[in-house]
């Protein structure tokens, strides 16, 4: 089937499948379990489709990864994993690190650590660093979401960066 021949919403579909899929196994753990919640957020997503007409690209794919997100934290509660942490602080897949006690702790230290330093950004540093390395939202897409000049996109994100540096040596922080 041509592009041309395909709805908005099996775009939207084929756009956001695989990122949405990756977050979910990293949130779950679990490939079915993950298909399940990428599949429910496009169901609720479809349910409520005719109120996105207007929305941009990057804000339907920061909505697929909201609504899978929040799929996912539904699907940890009514399984009773879901204690009181922070849904933001869930660790996310990564492939290139078998599961070890060990480094999950340090990770979820070091994690700790990153969201203090990041609470001391200035609000613009802080949302341009989430939606970059959270949201895996290219510069272009953060541009249109908060609708700002792709060079001043670029600009705050290289100040944060180096702001972070900063406060990181300042902290004492080691990288390992």
């Amino acid at each position: 089937m041509s592009s041309e021949q395909k709805s908005p919403f099996q775009k939207i579909y084929e756009e956001n499948y695989m990122k949405m899929y990756h977050i979910a196994f990293g949130i779950l753990k679990h490939r079915m379990e993950a298909e399940n919640a990428v599949q429910e957020a496009f169901v609720s997503i479809a349910k409520n489709y005719t109120r996105y007409k207007e929305v941009s690209e990057s804000g339907m794919s920061a909505i697929c990864i909201t609504s899978v997100k929040n799929k996912c934290i539904d699907i940890l509660r009514n399984q009773g994993h879901l204690s009181e942490e922070n849904p933001e602080e869930l660790i996310l897949y990564n492939n290139n690190i078998d599961y070890e006690p060990e480094l999950h702790v340090e990770r979820r230290e070091q994690q700790e650590y990153i969201r203090y330093i990041l609470r001391k950004l200035p609000k613009t540093q802080y949302a341009v660093l989430v939606l970059k390395y959270y949201y895996d939202l290219s510069n272009h897409e953060i541009a249109n979401q908060l609708g700002l000049e792709l060079k001043t996109v670029e600009m705050r994100l290289y100040r944060a960066k180096k702001k972070m540096r900063e406060l990181l040596e300042r902290e004492g922080y080691e990288s390992k």
